[in-house]
């Protein structure tokens, strides 16, 4: 749009200079005061790409302000009657509206109103013509702009609104479609999406990916003895530990019943090992109606795999040797193939 409006002021510009029988003076201050309008337009037009909207639009309604007070000074005449170029004055109440913020178009048809009231009381001929209709519609026309500045101020307002509620409501539903709704850790199937991004990261990188994983021993006894609500406040206290107790850089997911995992990107296979430890001598201490334990399996990318798959084969096949061993104990994976017999978990 601001483009049409360039090139139409240099068209105007053109006609006024080309086509002037009358050799007019006042036509080179006019062609003055368009050439002004067209940088006005460009200067506008170049802010508004570069992304300052307010003082683009700001420009454009300071170059819809200027026209009709030249006008009066080039010619006089126009308070004898020809009242037509001051008619403009209504293009910057217009535009304000529709550009700026609605107490901003209040300011400028205040002053627009008032100025032109102090020329029409001090013009000695105002009284041959019915000035008193003019200001009534350009005050009406003042009016009616402010008016609908209001209503489109309030309609972004509500459009802005909605739209950041519908952010917000995304967000939450990606949140709930990636975290489990008893532990809030991550999900099994967020998991299988940001193994593979690790691993991706962790080759570009060269960096060794560490992967944890781990479940309660004996869980199916708690459910048992204590009852499933009891079952299910162990595992919520065991996902707020994982939470607590990982890097900002780690993330814990809840893999599904009483299996975790831990990843831990930039992290060696002894420091996983370490940390694995940790969670282990951790959830003992924690406090239950009765004593908890963990088995714990421990992999690393690329030492035990080159795919997500593959590491958390071997680390869940270590986690089973855990188990195989008599439970409450870390085992790091090793590159040889188990064939391990059912162990009751």
């Amino acid at each position: 749009m601001l483009l049409f409006i360039i090139l139409f002021s240099l068209v105007i510009l053109v006609v006024i200079l080309v086509f002037n029988p009358q050799h007019n003076p006042q036509i080179h201050q006019y062609a003055i005061l368009i050439s002004g309008l067209a940088t006005f337009f460009a200067l506008a037009y170049m802010l508004n790409r570069a992304g300052s909207y307010t003082i683009a639009a700001t420009l454009l309604v300071a170059s819809a302000i200027v026209p009709p007070w030249a006008s009066l000074s080039f010619d006089p005449s126009i308070l004898q009657g020809d009242f037509v170029p001051l008619t403009y004055i209504t293009l910057s109440v217009l535009l304000s509206s529709i550009l700026l913020p609605t107490y901003l178009t209040i300011v400028l048809a205040v002053f627009q109103m008032a100025g032109l009231i102090l020329v029409v009381l001090l013009n000695s001929a105002f009284s041959s013509f019915n000035w008193f209709s003019f200001l009534a519609f350009v005050f009406l026309l003042s009016g009616l702009s402010i008016l609908a500045n209001s209503i489109i101020q309030r309609n972004i307002k509500q459009i802005n609104a909605q739209a950041h509620q519908l952010v917000l409501n995304e967000v939450h539903l990606h949140e709930l479609s990636i975290r489990d709704h008893l532990t809030s850790l991550f999900n099994s199937r967020y998991l299988e999406e940001m193994l593979d991004v690790e691993i991706q990261r962790a080759a570009r990188r060269q960096y060794s990916l560490g992967i944890i994983v781990l479940d309660v021993d004996h869980f199916k006894r708690i459910n048992d003895t204590l009852g499933h609500t009891a079952g299910d406040a162990v595992l919520r206290e065991l996902g707020t530990f994982l939470a607590r107790n990982i890097r900002q850089s780690d993330n814990a997911y809840r893999y599904g019943g009483d299996e975790f995992v831990v990843l831990l990107p930039d992290t060696s296979r002894d420091t996983t090992e370490e940390r694995a430890e940790q969670i282990r001598n951790g959830v003992r201490n924690l406090q239950f109606p009765m004593s908890i334990t963990t088995s714990l399996g421990v992999a690393t990318f690329p030492h035990d795999g080159a795919t997500g798959e593959a590491i958390f084969k071997s680390a869940d096949s270590a986690l089973y040797q855990a188990k195989h061993e008599g439970r409450d104990h870390v085992v790091v994976a090793n590159s040889f193939v188990h064939s391990l017999p059912v162990v009751d978990v």
